[in-house]
């Protein structure tokens, strides 16, 4: 062996946790070594002892070629499993030809590509089938117009996620001839989409109900409020969509300041049904506050003499906030008798209890918040009950029994902004995966077919350890996004107690499109873990996110946030779905929040609900208030819910991360 070789190779097992002696002799070792090479993205290193080997194992030659696809050199891995891939075993065959297939692709030798595509297709495993029909349809192209219709089809037949279906339509509706059921299909999955509508523009009418509703929701997401009216008052009664139809038609008839006709689509909705129903009491009392109001109240009134359960209950919340004080007292008693375990229970219980502590009544805010944290309380709402039960207990002079309350808090809720609040330094973070998580390399991590490991492990079936295998592979292949979706199923496995380990919490708080929000944050001035509390809370890190309200992309971002940030930035052309774009704006943004609010919740309050509501609060309570009471001067639910997650969320990434570059997250698959 050349003396170059040797010397690399025992610098590299000295930094391996494996004592590897490599020689002509040792298959065995220096599969091992390639394969905790490859693990650790040594390509150059891998490079060096592939060449020296003699006689590679199969193994290592499917290492060797995965690597080198890894890095494009799609020429070489081609020559590698054109040569040794019928060694391979069984169970890897498939995904070698796979590879194959894509470099075929790559090096444009569409007709050998073509052929190894239709004898995959008849045997492949269920999780190949779309990428070989995708494959075909960029391989056919143009030159045959029905094969790319049949690849397009199958493709829609074995997408498995949201996101391959929309792209999939998206592909099929550019077809020739009628692509109205697909674009139907196409708008229902993704609203708001542009080509989808002009395909079901151009048919002739009448349109079906359910072109028409979809129709009739494009318009009243583009608050082209006029013709969704018009199209959704279309929709007939006893069709399956009219309940949907009805209540988005109250919507554009509201912001049509077309009050009357709202209340009164809003109040049949709620008299009758279930969907909607609940969604219109809650419209009901909101157009309460800006005309109809006498009106509003007979129709709450009338619901809850004629409904039951929650739609009752969310009535009779609401109408306590529009009558006097007596009577107000009266119906939430009523409540909290009929429906003591409701959400709106707990809501009226918080509420008095804070106007005991305001009017420094603690000993009676105390039992109030004691009431409200009861069996089935909503875990949203756990940690800031807790939080207050202890501060009234503190401010009681109950120290012991405010020590057991916190110690509840911090245990159940480690990572809330509460939490953080009382015990700064609590979490422990551990190294390591989460023992009950662990598990070994499968044998396609083995052979370095990574991509196709975790595509077996992402089954909707999949165990909690392949779970956390596919997220670790995720994070390996650089797919921090897609990651956070898995990694939330296992939020239970990775969050409980304070001893947290690392890994596990990295991939609930990860940091996707780094590059993009560092830059974005060195030019506007914002805290990077800022930006991914935010993302994180807004869209879960998904660059196709839309709201119903309108707000898109990574940041959701409204429209008209979105076009005063980029005239702001000198953005002349944008997309709000573009991953660069929206990190742009979005940190834009909050870097001109900053500038007008001195504190995170200030900002984050502004972020959510705007600035002037923000401002308005500040000018209610007093701006010298710490954090934990200026939350309590939010007016909005929404609002005061979303500020206590993203500063939860801001708190756990600067625990992992640190404010500057202090932690690397993991960059090899699990042990």
């Amino acid at each position: 062996m050349h003396r170059r070789c040797r010397t690399v190779l025992f610098l590299l097992c000295m930094f391996s946790m494996f004592s590897v002696f490599l020689s002509d002799k040792s298959s065995e070792s220096a599969e091992i070594t390639l394969l905790t090479l490859f693990q650790r993205r040594s390509w150059a290193a891998m490079d060096e002892v592939y060449s020296a080997l003699k006689e590679p194992a199969a193994a290592e030659h499917a290492l060797m070629a995965n690597a080198l696809r890894i890095r494009n050199k799609w020429g070489e891995a081609v020559a590698i499993l054109e040569k040794h891939a019928s060694a391979f075993p069984a169970e890897v065959k498939p995904y070698a030809d796979m590879t194959l297939l894509l470099g075929y692709e790559k090096l444009e030798k569409y007709p050998e590509a073509l052929q190894l595509a239709a004898q995959m297709e008849k045997n492949a495993p269920e999780e190949l089938r779309y990428y070989i029909a995708y494959a075909q349809y960029r391989l056919l192209g143009d030159s045959d117009p029905d094969g790319t219709k049949k690849a397009l089809n199958r493709m829609l037949e074995t997408a498995e996620t949201k996101d391959r279906k929309i792209s999939t339509l998206a592909k099929l509706i550019e077809l020739p001839g009628d692509q109205g059921a697909n674009a139907l299909k196409l708008l229902e999955l993704q609203p708001t989409n542009k080509a989808a509508h002009d395909v079901l523009a151009a048919r002739p009418k009448p349109w079906s109900p359910a072109v028409t509703l979809a129709m009739g929701e494009y318009a009243y997401l583009k608050n082209d409020y006029k013709t969704a009216v018009t199209l959704l008052a279309a929709i007939p009664q006893n069709t399956a969509g009219w309940r949907k139809a009805a209540y988005y038609r109250a919507y554009s008839l509201e912001k049509s300041k077309r009050h009357a006709e709202a209340l009164k689509l809003w109040s049949t909705l709620a008299l009758a049904g279930n969907s909607y129903a609940e969604s219109s009491v809650r419209r009901i009392a909101a157009l309460a506050g800006k005309a109809e109001r006498a009106n509003a109240v007979a129709a709450l009134r009338k619901v809850i003499k004629q409904r039951k359960g929650k739609v009752q209950a969310r009535a009779m919340y609401a109408l306590a906030g529009l009558v006097d004080a007596e009577e107000a007292k009266k119906i939430e008693d009523g409540l909290m008798r009929a429906y003591p375990d409701s959400i709106n229970t707990v809501k009226i219980l918080w509420k008095r209890g804070w106007e005991s502590w305001n009017a420094q009544e603690i000993q009676d805010a105390l039992p109030y918040w004691k009431r409200a944290y009861a069996p089935g309380l909503d875990v949203a709402w756990e940690p800031r009950v807790l939080y207050w039960i202890g501060a009234a207990q503190m401010s009681l002079g109950q120290a012991q029994e405010a020590e057991e309350t916190y110690s509840a808090l911090v245990r159940s809720h480690p990572l809330s902004c509460y939490a953080f609040l009382v015990r700064p330094g609590a979490v422990d973070l551990l190294d390591g995966d989460p023992p009950k998580l662990s598990s070994q390399p499968t044998l396609l991590e083995q052979w370095g077919f990574v991509y196709y490991a975790k595509l077996k492990m992402q089954r909707p079936n999949a165990s909690a350890k392949e779970l956390y295998r596919a997220i670790g592979l995720s994070q390996w292949l650089g797919e921090e996004n897609g990651a956070y979706a898995q990694a939330r199923l296992l939020t239970r496995y990775f969050v409980s107690g304070t001893s947290i380990y690392r890994k596990g919490l990295q991939y609930l708080y990860p940091r996707p499109f780094k590059k993009q929000v560092d830059t974005a944050c060195e030019e506007y001035g914002v805290e990077n873990n800022f930006v991914w509390a935010v993302m994180r809370q807004e869209s879960a890190f998904n660059p196709g996110a839309t709201s119903r309200a309108g707000a898109s992309g990574l940041m959701q971002l409204m429209p008209g946030t979105a076009k005063d940030e980029a005239k702001r930035i000198g953005l002349k052309k944008y997309n709000i779905y573009d991953v660069t774009d929206n990190i742009n704006m979005g940190t834009a943004h909050l870097a001109r929040l900053s500038k007008s609010f001195e504190r995170p919740e200030w900002v984050m309050a502004a972020y959510n609900a705007g600035a002037g509501n923000a401002r308005k609060w500040l000018a209610e309570g007093k701006r010298d208030l710490a954090a934990d009471f200026w939350i309590e001067q939010v007016r909005f639910d929404e609002t005061c819910d979303y500020v206590q997650k993203v500063l939860g969320n801001l708190e756990t990434y600067r625990l992992l991360y640190g404010t500057e570059e202090t932690a690397a997250s993991a960059d090899k698959p699990a042990q």
